[in-house]
């Protein structure tokens, strides 16, 4: 087995443990919040109805998609065969939609086959990333969209990040992101990214500093302060596609 592998094994347990944990105290009306928060951000990008087609990677107990209307909608995670046997997540969950378990890397549906790939805080957890970034270009419909919400990290929180990675300190997150690295993966994996979003670090640096928490004052004192971030994107050929109908709507209007 190799080290990859094992450190995202270890991940999953420790993801697997954190949910088990919190199985009685969890209201998961958030994943209504996050569902709104996610209509408001693609207004104007993607119009959600009940003809898109979604895919959730990284569903938990039950996903955002939960929330979202459309008559084909799939949720896939590596741990579902836990989550589908917790009473109250499945009571939770909308019975329309599919669960799969699943890994990202290895999606198993159609070619273009998605409106919409919903992946929120999964994203640095996967075990291959490039892969992941490759299967949803693969499955994603031609002017689809993906909704990716992660935590980002500037150069010195980054390299505080592998030395927790490195010794397993933070056991949930097998991959750290600055943006610039971000930007460049899903470039390198044909998207194009159309809308950035973010708190900013100043702002989280003060959260952590004021948190009331020990683990958000370390943070704060070592300046590893996370950035939560999204990046809403489109595949590179939509992108090419909508400025060629665009600039030649221009030369017939000449």
């Amino acid at each position: 087995m190799s080290e990859t592998e094992q450190r995202w094994l270890t991940a999953q347990t420790y993801e697997k443990d954190w949910w088990e944990n919190r199985i009685a105290s969890l209201d998961f009306e958030f994943y209504q919040a996050y569902a709104e928060n996610l209509t408001n951000e693609l207004d104007g990008i993607l119009k959600i109805d009940q003809k898109t087609s979604i895919l959730e990677i990284g569903s938990a107990a039950a996903g955002i998609l939960t929330f979202l209307p459309g008559e084909i909608r799939h949720a896939i995670d590596p741990l579902e065969n836990f989550y589908s046997t917790v009473p109250k997540f499945v009571e939770f969950r909308d019975q329309r939609i599919h669960y799969h378990t699943m890994k990202a890397e290895s999606l198993e549906f159609s070619d273009q086959m998605f409106d919409l790939i919903i992946c929120d805080n999964v994203f640095d957890h996967c075990e291959d990333t490039d892969r992941v970034l490759q299967e949803m270009h693969r499955v994603l419909k031609k002017g689809g969209v993906v909704y990716l919400r992660l935590v980002t990290y500037h150069f010195w929180g980054k390299l505080i990040r592998v030395l927790l990675e490195k010794f397993q300190i933070d056991k949930g997150h097998p991959h750290t992101f600055s943006k610039s690295s971000l930007s460049a993966a899903v470039q390198h994996n044909g998207f194009h990214v159309v809308k950035v979003k973010s708190q900013g670090y100043f702002k989280s640096w003060l959260d952590d500093l004021f948190a009331g928490s020990l683990k958000g004052f370390a943070k704060a004192i070592l300046f590893a302060t996370r950035d939560k971030t999204l990046y809403v994107l489109k595949e590179m050929n939509s992108l090419f596609q909508t400025r060629k109908h665009i600039n030649s709507a221009k030369e017939c209007r000449c």
